[in-house]
């Protein structure tokens, strides 16, 4: 997730620089908190705090996306919501290809933040992915220093009773699904990679270019959080049409 967060770096100060799309997994399993959340009582995993608010996220059999880039400039023209409403439509259209039919919630009214429960998926955000009323994808933004980040959770499968262990409190484990209930099957990485990359580039109408971090940015990920434990499978940078390029890891 350090690497995340020398993404959102890269847009630091403007510039025409295409977006970024990285598509990564976790080794091993570790648990990541809200910019703002409490420290929990000990979990027995890595913990890692995101750059990003929201609620805790078990990262273990998932699939992680980022996707980092200008403010103010194309494809994402537009404030928080926009954005959020954008990248949702290519998290739909690449689950559609995957067979999934989900749909991305509509911003719910304000809402104090005391007595939220503590996990990411007993919580229901602005143009977060459901499929049958229950959260299948939980994200989180933050925009800094004239660039975005937007990163979210994809779980392939998300077991209640384990996620409820390592928070230290109870689930609603009726609040939230994966990938593998909803479909029926266990897909492979590969499957959903290419599903995603195919759903960005319908949306934003896009081609990908294979992109990988420099020495002095992968130097950096190593000195923002030594502990930080995600296992990347590739960054891919949009091509044509003002899109990003993507990285899968």
């Amino acid at each position: 997730m350090a690497v995340d967060e020398v993404l959102l770096r890269r847009y630091a100060g403007g510039g025409d620089a295409p977006p970024t799309l990285r598509l990564y997994s976790w080794r091993p399993a570790a648990l990541s908190l809200g910019r703002r959340q409490a420290f929990p009582i000990a979990s027995g995993l890595p913990v890692v705090r995101r750059l990003t608010g929201g609620q805790a996220v078990l990262h273990d059999d998932e699939r992680t996306y980022a996707v980092a880039g200008g403010l103010r400039r194309p494809p994402f023209p537009g404030g928080v919501l926009d954005t959020y409403a954008r990248i949702a439509a290519a998290l739909v259209a690449g689950l559609r290809r995957l067979g999934l039919d989900t749909v991305a919630t509509a911003p719910p009214p304000p809402r104090s933040t005391s007595g939220m429960p503590f996990s990411c998926f007993d919580v229901l955000g602005a143009h977060e992915i459901t499929w049958r009323g229950r959260k299948l994808v939980g994200s989180a933004q933050v925009r800094a220093r004239g660039g975005f980040l937007q990163h979210g959770s994809i779980p392939r499968s998300l077991d209640g009773e384990r996620l409820s262990a390592v928070l230290g409190e109870p689930v609603q484990a009726d609040r939230f699904t994966d990938l593998s209930r909803a479909l029926g099957n266990v897909p492979t990485f590969e499957e959903i990679d290419a599903a995603l990359l195919a759903g960005f580039s319908q949306i934003f109408g896009c081609t990908f270019e294979e992109d990988v971090l420099t020495e002095a940015e992968r130097y950096c990920a190593t000195s923002v959080t030594p502990s930080a434990t995600g296992a990347s499978s590739g960054t891919t940078t949009m091509g044509s049409s003002a899109c990003p390029s993507a990285a899968r890891s």
